[in-house]
């Protein structure tokens, strides 16, 4: 559903970036199934099991700049904690399926912890469109 959901909203993704764990890369299979995004391609980083925020911030920073789309599937406590640490914003808790977006404007993702995004958007699996 959060795949078709992304697709219908015209998401443009040039990396998808999965912790090793079975849910997570049945998750990230699925929602390149949506996004007609290769599988084959799906990259596993060992780094995203049980990571801190500070681990996918490291994740997230060591990006390729010319990739200027990138989803990330894992596991909480720590995307949620690091959604709101990038998104200077205080989520309670981003729920199974649960995504965050953040835009920048920036020239690197190395720079993205340095500034606010100029765009926030949270959906979840549960949440009732408008």
């Amino acid at each position: 559903m959060m795949g078709r959901r992304l697709a219908e909203q015209g998401a443009d993704v040039e990396r998808i970036i999965s912790s090793p764990a079975a849910r997570a890369t049945a998750t990230a299979e699925a929602l390149a199934e949506e996004l007609d995004y290769p599988w084959d391609e799906i990259v596993i980083e060992e780094r995203l099991y049980e990571a801190d925020a500070e681990e996918i911030l490291t994740v997230v920073e060591e990006q390729d700049d010319w990739v200027d789309h990138v989803m990330l599937v894992g596991h909480n406590p720590g995307l949620t904690r690091a959604a709101n640490l990038l998104s200077r914003s205080m989520m309670e808790d981003v729920p199974t399926c649960g995504v965050v977006e953040l835009r920048y404007e920036v020239d690197g993702w190395a720079e993205i912890a340095g500034v606010k995004p100029v765009q926030v958007l949270f959906d979840y699996p549960k949440k009732r469109r408008r």
